[in-house]
């Protein structure tokens, strides 16, 4: 004979199913809240030390009128090189630039910045820009610049890649260059001696004082997937000074460039963009567990929902009272 527990309701459950649906609930339960604690597990995020990136010269200037670096006109723009001083290949390298007064106390901080490289390997080097805007300072204006005395560059973060640059897109012919309209300019030619056909192919040059110290920067593309660049092809590129000005060609004494691509059909299908992060990098990967695991816990709870009224049977509500008697 089976034993009945009576309900407030005036419907009856048997004990058993009463124990089975209690059991059916408290391990989806429990199977959520195992699942709840691995959405808030941080996933592996592999970062190089920061000493494998050494900063090894910056200057800064005024930005121009005809300023591309920087937002504003006036800014002021901190150019600069780092070189990869690791065992290992590099990418995501982040910047902060730090302004100081004559008594070394900070007046404004940037790291709206971007570090013109893909990936860096072993010995590589490359040229930056820190933008800083009236934001940026403690005082909200561009008061702070009179007060400037020196910039530090601190290496924040950097990534770990395994994916090597291309190693087969040569200049046979050393670039020079010349003074175009009083504008530094630089001219070269590539050559793709390898086998891939590019689906991008740019160059980034930098641009060195007589002291070798950066005073400017370029990134030209020189290739997109309207003319790929096919294995023996070659192409010419041309170099001008971001925010150049004559002032900034009378100091130019010396220049290098480095040579980055992307491979047709690489799974890196969208073009390579370097712009500027006001943070340090984070993933934009969408969390996709936290997700699930409240689709779960809300799936448990409709069915643990559905099988009580399954059970209970719930009569239907009484009748509305008679109208009252005149």
């Amino acid at each position: 004979m089976k034993n009945f527990n009576k309900h407030q309701c005036g419907t009856t459950v048997t004990s058993e199913e009463g124990n089975t649906l209690k059991k059916i609930i408290t391990v989806a339960v429990l199977a959520a809240l195992i699942l709840a604690t691995f959405a808030f597990v941080p996933l592996p995020c592999v970062k190089a030390a920061a000493s494998e990136v050494k900063v090894l010269s910056y200057s800064y200037y005024t930005a121009p009128a005809n300023t591309v670096l920087a937002p504003n006109q006036g800014d002021i723009v901190v150019v600069g090189e780092i070189e990869n001083v690791g065992t290992g290949i590099v990418q995501n390298v982040t910047l902060m630039g730090t302004a100081l007064d004559s008594t070394g106390k900070t007046i404004a901080s940037s790291s709206l910045g971007v570090v013109w490289s893909y990936e860096m390997a072993p010995g590589q080097k490359a040229p930056f820009f820190i933008d800083f805007t009236p934001q940026s300072s403690t005082s909200q204006n561009t008061s702070w610049m009179s007060s400037l005395s020196k910039f530090t560059v601190t290496v924040l973060a950097v990534t770990d890649t395994t994916t090597s640059p291309y190693p087969d897109l040569s200049v046979p012919t050393t670039p020079f260059a010349v003074n175009q309209s009083n504008v530094y300019t630089v001219v070269g030619t590539i050559v793709n001696t390898g086998s891939q056909t590019m689906d991008y192919v740019w160059v980034v040059t930098t641009f060195y004082n007589a002291a070798g110290t950066v005073v400017g920067l370029n990134y030209t593309y020189v290739i997109t997937p309207s003319a790929a660049l096919a294995p023996t092809n070659a192409i010419r590129w041309v170099a001008t000074p971001a925010d150049s000005t004559p002032q900034l060609t009378s100091e130019i004494a010396n220049f290098s460039y480095v040579i980055d691509s992307v491979p047709l059909g690489s799974t890196s299908s969208a073009e390579p963009t370097l712009t500027p992060t006001a943070t340090a990098p984070v993933s934009s990967t969408f969390p996709v567990l936290p997700v699930v695991v409240a689709v779960v816990i809300v799936v448990i709870a409709v069915v643990a929902l559905l099988l009580v009224r399954k059970r209970q049977k719930l009569p239907p509500p009484p009748p509305p009272p008679p109208p009252p008697t005149p």
